[in-house]
């Protein structure tokens, strides 16, 4: 198989898996981005399934992703509802998870807005972006690295 066709055959792909997903309910977003998440991986791979196998190994790949994503959101929305939304109501009374509840504390205001756009008011990534004037690909670095840094922060407060 040619190079051209195969490509040709992975873009007809890309919207059979995006369609996949959206029919098993993903949202169309996240349903792109997963089909995008998916094609990274191949590509990382580097490798070339022939025909018959490529199918089956994209929507495999698709389906656990977004069910790993879909279970990631899941806990972040938890995280959101236990500890972010207390501490922007001013209660004082933290009795779920001292570690978590000093980290959001130790938050910048900013960091804690990103956290409360996309988790507490539910927008999605280019909303957030948008609310904040900032480029999709800013915003989602800046989302990670604010998981890093009370992922940090927690673990130091165990550790004190």
């Amino acid at each position: 198989m040619r190079l051209q066709q195969y490509e040709l055959q992975l873009a007809d792909l890309a919207v059979t898996v995006r369609r996949y997903l959206v029919s098993r309910g993903a949202d169309t977003e996240v349903a792109a981005d997963v089909t995008q998440d998916v094609f990274v991986k191949l590509l990382e791979m580097q490798l070339i399934l022939p025909a018959d196998q490529l199918r089956p190994y994209m929507f495999r790949v698709a389906w656990t992703t977004y069910l790993d994503q879909f279970r990631r959101q899941q806990r972040y929305q938890q995280l959101v509802e236990l500890y972010i939304q207390p501490t922007l109501k001013n209660e004082g009374n933290f009795n779920h998870d001292e570690a978590l509840a000093h980290g959001l504390s130790r938050l910048k205001v900013v960091e804690r807005e990103l956290l409360v756009l996309r988790y507490v008011k539910g927008l999605s990534m280019q909303q957030t972006a948008d609310r904040l004037g900032l480029k999709l690909s800013a915003t989602k670095m800046r989302l990670r690295r604010v998981h890093r840094k009370l992922e940090r922060l927690m673990r130091s407060e165990e550790h004190e």
